[in-house]
């Protein structure tokens, strides 16, 4: 499989975690039909992990970029696209933000819709600019 499999299973195991449920390997297999190869496992248990540790972090980061909207207004899958997004370009920065970006949009189109897809290229490009203002500072 490739990163942007595997994302998009992180995707959707953050986002049934977000509902309540457990977004564990019975999920992985019998829900989203997806099967890990190589290192994939490790990079969604990393993202999952990182976003779990970082949540709040995460979430503080997204609300900043967020112009007259509030994180409880966003759509959960959109919120799940944002926080595996945010993590990957805050916390883990092993991929290009570029990719990150592109990848986010995809899944926020495929998830929801077109309109969800600008959205989520709107906050990731606000938090580029941004974490890049920080680190300067």
């Amino acid at each position: 499989m490739s990163r942007k499999a595997a994302r998009a299973a992180a995707v959707q195991m953050e986002f049934e975690q977000m509902l309540g449920g457990e977004g564990g390997e019975e999920t992985l297999r019998g829900l989203i039909a997806f099967e890990p190869e190589n290192d994939d496992q490790a990079y969604i248990d990393a993202l999952l992990s990182g976003i779990r540790q970082n949540e709040d972090q995460l979430d503080a980061r997204i609300e900043k970029c967020l112009k007259g909207w509030t994180l409880d207004r966003i759509a959960k899958v959109d919120l799940a696209v944002l926080r595996v997004a945010a993590y990957e370009m805050c916390c883990a920065r092993e991929t290009p933000d570029a990719v990150i970006i592109d990848a986010a949009v995809a899944l926020a189109q495929r998830f929801d819709s077109p309109t969800a897809a600008k959205f989520v290229n709107g906050v990731l490009a606000t938090l580029l600019a941004t974490r890049d203002q920080e680190a300067q500072a």
